[in-house]
């Protein structure tokens, strides 16, 4: 943080001598006629950026003067402007100070002299500080080291004038012992006075949209390993989570709900004003100088067809003018391993279950180590007494499978980086470094990346900027067949991974089936074996370049054309080795066999390489003119098309010795060869495409006194994926800002810094690719009708497809008070999205089933509020806090299903249905077990019915036997909406304290309102007697057995029917997803500016971080943050994050 305040007011400070050098002789030609001083001097101070001094009291700046020049210099041209009105002027810093001629030899009498220092509260010495005579018209400016000297009249006291961009103005009274002057940073950060949008860089009391910004001081060492922990609960409607715990996996990101039904609902990314196509962990948070996420029409509009789920605009660090600076910042981490929260049994409750089924069920072969002994003593193949013996031996087994399979891994990065420039040129070079390891011990990735960004100014009117990003990624995961938290939660605790001897022990409750090919199992699973033995790598190149070219046509008009080409390289090794389960079960030719022979598993090799390409070409032309005084116009203009093309390609080896790197195709008996032919197909698989677009837009945006700002856009877009009656869509916004707090009648009301109003109405678009205007066709292995190759599949055309559209109208509040120490922003949305596309059943006669076109509309609706505070700032502490909270609802206006009971039996769990939300759950309540049947009930409500459906319990409610056959129909009547399957509510809140150098901040991030998948019944198969083979909730011991039982826990059934609860969603399989979880505390130690100084560094931060620390929620499972089910477990990191500038 200090260094970059340093670097930018030394950058400032360079900027004011390079000013003076150049524009003080600079030619100017004028001809103005006669006009009053004060407009003379605004004309010059806007052509030459200087700002002009005066004492009012002595100068009258309506007399009128004459200001004419023919190529002439500026000093030039004041003498003849001033000369008439007995007027002279000097030069001091960057301002220029207008003094009465007989002042001149007051001058000789200012014989007092001061000296001294401006530092900030680090004690970093501020260049460029305007140091003025209170009173007067003497001033002058701190030099590159902090130090100015001034003098002043003698013999009164005196007050001198400090004032700086970004911080606070102050006033000292000229004392002798006058050294050191100590100035506070602004409560107004100077990162938030402009907006970016990627094409454009805007003031934002001009900005019409909602917009939030996160810069470089709230990521610098924080440890951050990607945007999404960045963006996490840091905004309001901006929802982020982590969805898998695995490396490399991308977060979740969704702007203000959901805008689709089933196509992409990703923002689109902008990175230093180009779109962003690569892997998002390529973007380093260390590289990153800020994040913009543009959310309403008025912001997204000008992108058109890429703005419907939003925009995020990410600027990465560039050169600044100043002596060369070297960062260098390491982290290291600690990741915990997670631990099961589910109340499974242990081994003797698992025993005596197992014992119990086999009493229910004895003539079942069903799994389940002791089932399979107790029916093999029954059965005469082993002794009673053989049978107990080694059941008591499995009794004093007790595995916790979390502690055998996960592991505490150690991870590091590193990030280096150089910069530096001169008035010419600037440059910003990086390098780093990204190892980590997951809490599976065989999951690995690493990320290699280098960014060079360097840009140069030929004249004063040409630049040109040039930027080259390149990453090399692996990642590394076992391929064990199986999801390893499932394995890990459901395994049998009488199990366990390794025999008496140190070898592999098998799990013989999940492979039990005896084989007819040898004495014996059919198949040996060892989970351990698996994990290290079965592997898929992912090797990926990525590479971005673009080239910007700015020229200023006029002072007002400026010409930029920018391209930028990016492509990737990846290649996707998967090893199934030779002799494991998941071989085995994937063997081409596995079809073949009834039992597949050990002989043959000689374990496998495919290999995937895919590459792509994307590259685009914008051309912009910008006029930006401030006219008397109160105007301001703004005019965009541009042009872009875009290409992205992608290329696939698969080949299996059958078989493959790892050791030795050969491959080869098994031998195959002659009985065998005609089916093998067939399968050949399968060996190799291949795709391409391309998609390809044209842009044209126009923005214009006025101010008047930066009070009232209206601006507009309209982009053409066309694509090539749509058919070509409706090829290109126009889009456009229009929106009006209202800053009150510059109005006269605000003047007197210091105590508010900003009151804004903004609304906004237009239209963004969408393409959702999965309805194509044309067939798309599909082999595979059968692809034959009399010789001739055939697809096996056909998705048909719809030329009819077209744009999806959302008209977006949003209004906004922005409030600032008592120095800026108060901020909020509150907004409101309601957006409808229409021609959606939907799936259509369609009738037999046609020939196809389905077909997916534009018919459905949502609409997308909500609050935000955003709000930060500085709540003490005294001395060496300050506190600041900062809320966010989004309300988001969504509902389906049109759709395919106009009620639920449309919905055929056994659809998907979330169907869009008119009058629900976009995500809700479809299903049926549970209302217990019927204690007489064991049959699943559910409740019916019949209020509205004049003939009821079910029957009716002794508490009066109504439910239905769901397992009776003869209820079939009515079971399509009673469905309903179970809730939500995405938050209405989230939001973040955090605080940060800071005293003298150390910094505590913390973050905590929450999501209600929904339901997800319970962590057991989504998974199990409750109601199956399957499902005894494998580890149980201990609820299960009080199933249904017999008539008479009461419980809500189904019984198992016998029969190999599936039971409606297996079937059919229920509430039940349904948990709550509230939580909040405290997702980052981190400690910061600045060392202070002397002793770095003292060991030849710049500045140097130490920090303590731990990420995800806890999580208040009733979730069963282990982290609600991934919506339920069994994939990579999210986990507590701690870590130690090290920045050094020199």
């Amino acid at each position: 943080m200090r260094k970059k305040r340093m670097l930018l007011w030394s950058l400032l400070f360079v900027m004011m001598i390079c000013v003076n050098i150049s524009v003080f002789g600079q030619k100017l030609t004028l001809q103005l006629g006669k006009i009053p001083l004060r407009e003379a001097l605004k004309t010059l101070q806007a052509k030459v950026g200087y700002d002009f001094v005066y004492n009012a009291n002595e100068i009258n700046v309506e007399q009128l003067v004459e200001l004419q020049a023919a190529g002439q210099e500026l000093e030039e041209v004041l003498v003849e402007m001033l000369n008439p009105l007995g007027l002279t002027c000097t030069k001091e810093g960057h301002i220029i100070i207008l003094r009465k001629k007989q002042m001149q030899v007051k001058q000789q009498a200012l014989v007092q002299k001061f000296k001294g220092i401006v530092k900030d509260e680090d004690g970093n010495p501020v260049p460029g500080v305007t140091v003025r005579l209170k009173g007067s018209s003497f001033g002058t400016t701190t030099d590159i080291d902090g130090k100015f000297s001034i003098s002043v009249p003698e013999g009164k006291e005196h007050v001198l004038l400090f004032s700086f961009v970004g911080m606070e103005p102050l006033e000292v009274a000229c004392t002798a012992g006058m050294n050191s002057i100590v100035m506070k940073e602004s409560v107004t950060v100077l990162e938030e006075a402009t907006v970016t949008t990627g094409y454009q860089t805007i003031s934002k009391t001009r900005m019409t949209g909602a917009v939030e910004m996160i810069s470089a001081k709230d990521i610098t060492n924080k440890g951050y390993s990607s945007v999404g922990d960045i963006l996490k609960g840091a905004m309001a409607g901006v929802s982020t989570r982590s969805t898998s715990g695995k490396l490399g996996a991308t977060p979740e990101i969704r702007i203000r709900g959901l805008n689709s039904l089933y196509g992409n609902m990703t923002p689109t990314w902008i990175v230093d004003g180009v779109p962003f196509y690569g892997n998002l962990n390529d973007l380093v948070p260390e590289d990153i100088e800020s994040i913009t996420v543009l959310k309403d029409a008025a912001a997204t509009a000008i992108y058109g067809s890429q703005a419907a789920n939003g925009v995020i605009v990410v600027k990465r660090k560039q050169g600044r003018e100043g002596a060369p600076l070297i960062r260098v910042t390491s982290t290291f981490s600690v990741e915990s391993a997670p631990h099961s929260k589910l109340d499974l049994m242990n081994t003797q409750e698992k025993i005596a279950f197992e014992r119990s089924v086999y009493e229910d069920f004895p003539n079942l072969a069903v799994g389940g180590r002791v089932i399979t002994l107790l029916k093999d003593a029954d059965l005469g193949k082993i002794s009673e007494g053989a049978a107990e013996a080694e059941i008591a031996r499995l009794s004093k087994i007790n595995t916790n499978w979390y502690d055998v399979i996960f592991k505490n891994p150690f991870s590091h990065n590193h990030n280096l980086s150089f910069s530096g420039g001169t008035d010419k040129n600037r440059y910003y070079i990086s390098v780093g470094i990204r190892e980590s390891r997951g809490v599976v011990p065989t999951n690995k990735y690493s990320n290699w990346n280098a960014m060079v960004r360097f840009s140069h100014d030929l004249n004063k009117r040409i630049s040109f900027a040039f930027n080259l990003s390149s990453n090399v990624r692996k990642d590394r995961d076992s391929d064990a067949g199986v999801s390893i938290l499932h394995y890990a939660t459901f395994a049998n605790p009488y199990e366990q991974p390794y025999d008496e001897n140190g070898n592999y022990a098998y799990d013989r409750s999940y492979a039990y089936q005896l084989s007819s090919l040898k004495d014996g199992y059919q198949d040996d699973f060892n989970i351990l074996k698996e994990l290290y033995n079965n592997t898929t790598c992912i090797n990926t190149l990525s590479n971005t370049m673009s080239l910007e070219l700015n020229v200023k046509i006029l002072d007002n008009l400026k010409f930029t054309t920018i391209g930028s080409l990016s492509n990737s390289f990846s290649n996707t090794e998967t090893i199934l080795g030779a002799g494991t389960y998941t071989a085995k079960k994937r063997a081409w030719i596995r079809q073949l066999y009834s039992e597949f022979p050990d002989e043959l598993n000689k374990g496998s090799l495919t290999e995937r390489d895919g590459r792509s390409r994307h590259y685009t070409w914008q051309n912009r032309l910008e006029f930006m003119h401030s006219f008397r005084e109160n105007h301001y116009l703004n005019l965009f203009l541009g042009h872009e098309i875009s290409e992205s093309t992608n290329y696939n390609n698969s080949t299996l080896f059958p078989e493959y010795d790892q050791e030795k790197g050969l491959y080869s195709i098994p031998e195959i008996g002659e009985d065998k060869i005609s089916y093998v032919q067939k399968l050949i197909t399968n060996l190799m698989d291949r795709s391409e495409s391309r998609n390809r677009s044209v842009s044209f837009f126009l923005s214009a945006s006025y101010s008047y006194q930066d009070r009232y700002v209206i601006s507009g856009s309209v982009r053409m877009d066309g694509a090539d994926i749509i058919g070509s009656k409706n090829r290109f869509s126009p889009l456009w916004n229009a929106s009006f800002k209202y800053n009150i707090h510059n109005e006269k009648f605000m003047r007197n009301q210091n105590w508010i810094n900003e009151l804004a109003l903004r609304f906004s109405y237009g239209y963004t678009g969408s393409i959702d690719k999965q309805a194509l205007p044309f067939n798309v066709l599909t082999y595979s292995m059968n692809s034959e009708f009399m010789d001739n190759l055939v697809p096996s599949f056909i998705t048909p055309k719809n030329p009819s497809v077209k744009w999806q559209k959302k008209e977006d109208r949003s209004l906004g509040v922005d409030l600032a008070f008592f120095k800026n120490r108060l901020r909020a922003t509150v907004n409101y949305y309601n957006n409808v999205t229409r021609d959606l596309l939907d799936q259509k059943t369609l009738p037999i006669s046609v020939g196809i089933s389905s077909i997916r076109y534009n018919s459905s509309s949502v609409r997308n609706y909500g609050w935000e509020l955003s709000f930060h505070s500085i709540n003490i700032r005294k001395g060496d502490f300050a506190w600041s806090t900062f809320l966010n909270f989004s309300v988001n609802r969504n509902k389906i206006l049109e759709s395919y299903y106009k009620t639920i009971q449309d919905i055929p039996i056994g659809s998907a769990r979330t169907e869009p249905v008119e009058g629900t939300s976009a995500n809700s759950w479809i299903g049926y309540r549970f209302a217990g077990i019927d204690p007489l049947t064991g049959h699943t009930l559910a409740y019916v409500d019949n209020a509205n019915r004049k003939n009821p459906i079910g029957f009716q319990q002794e508490d009066g409610t109504w439910v239905l036997d769901m397992d009776d056959q003869s209820n079939r129909n009515d079971k399509k009547l009673i469905k309903e909406s179970l809730g939500d399957s995405y938050p209405p509510f989230s939001g973040g809140f955090g605080t940060t304290l800071t005293w003298k150098q150390l910094v505590l901040t913390s973050r905590f991030v929450f999501m209600a309102g929904h339901k997800i998948t319970s962590a057991y019944f989504a998974v199990a198969s409750s109601g199956n007697i399957a499902s005894a083979a494998q580890n149980v909730l201990r609820q299960e011991a009080n199933r249904w057995r017999k008539p008479g039982d009461i419980t809500d826990i189904p019984g198992y059934n016998s029969t190999g029917m599936s039971t409606s609860l297996q079937s059919d969603w229920y509430d039940r399989k349904l948990e709550s997803g509230n939580f909040l979880k405290c997702s980052e505390i981190s400690l910061g130690y600045h060392l202070p500016a002397k002793i770095c100084r003292k060991i030849l560094l710049e500045s140097c931060r130490i920090n303590l971080n731990i990420r995800d620390i806890f999580t208040f929620s009733k979730y069963k499972g282990l982290d609600p943050e991934n919506f339920g089910g069994f994939g990579y477990p999210n986990s507590r990191k701690y870590m130690l994050s090290l920045s050094v500038g020199i």
